[in-house]
């Protein structure tokens, strides 16, 4: 329910689906800062990813991406009061359960678990993640149905390649490469609640930022 509760809070604050993307090396790139820099200063991911929600009118700051979660963790009170009221989402590498209390600890507010791995640690990270009421939502690349694997472990829910609103869980997706290059087309919402704008991944680098920021003004409007 953590998921549910969370993407609630957030309708309620916009009045409309959310909108979050996984940034980490667009932040880097938009931000002008080399990804290496980004990756290893906590300040400078901060201040990065501060200007990149705000230019790309994003619902939440994804922290973490290539970083190691003892940076991320250091990013998290950094970016806090840089932001508006965006939400503060940490990007966990693999199933790792270490890292997933670190950032919870350190003040994320939903986890995406980046991983291939659907085996039992999982369960564990999803129950780590429960005590501190932080929601975990799956990214797994390789999985057509992670919404059922995100359930089965226990997860809030997950990113998916192309949402139908069936998903058991929290839902995100929709969105593709094709909508940034027609920024002005809106994609039909697959169900009205537990589910938020997002892609299959991370927002790769090399992208126009008038697109982008386009499109974000368009979902968020």
């Amino acid at each position: 329910m953590a998921g549910e509760v969370f993407l609630a809070s957030l309708q309620r604050r916009a009045g409309r689906v959310p909108y979050v993307p996984i940034l980490g090396e667009l932040a880097a790139e938009l931000g002008q800062v080399p990804f290496e820099v980004y990756a290893s200063d906590a300040q400078a991911q901060a201040v990065a990813l501060a200007q990149t929600v705000q230019a790309l009118y994003t619902d939440a700051a994804t922290v973490g991406v290539g970083t190691d979660p003892a940076v991320g963790c250091d990013v998290l009170p950094r970016l806090r009061p840089l932001l508006a009221d965006q939400a503060l989402a940490a990007v966990v590498p693999g199933a790792d359960v270490a890292a997933t209390r670190a950032y919870c600890e350190a003040g994320a507010q939903v986890l995406f678990v980046v991983t291939t791995d659907a085996g039992a640690r999982l369960k564990t990270l999803a129950n780590a993640a429960r005590f501190y009421d932080v929601p975990t939502i799956l990214v797994d690349l390789e999985d057509d149905d992670a919404a059922a694997a995100a359930a089965a472990h226990g997860m809030s829910g997950a990113i998916v390649a192309a949402p139908t609103g069936d998903e058991d869980g929290v839902v995100g997706g929709g969105l593709t490469l094709e909508h940034v290059a027609n920024p002005g087309s809106v994609p039909t919402v697959p169900r009205a609640d537990g589910f938020f704008w997002s892609f299959f991944g991370e927002l790769p680098a090399g992208l126009r930022p008038e697109d982008l920021a386009v499109l974000g003004a368009t979902l968020t409007a």
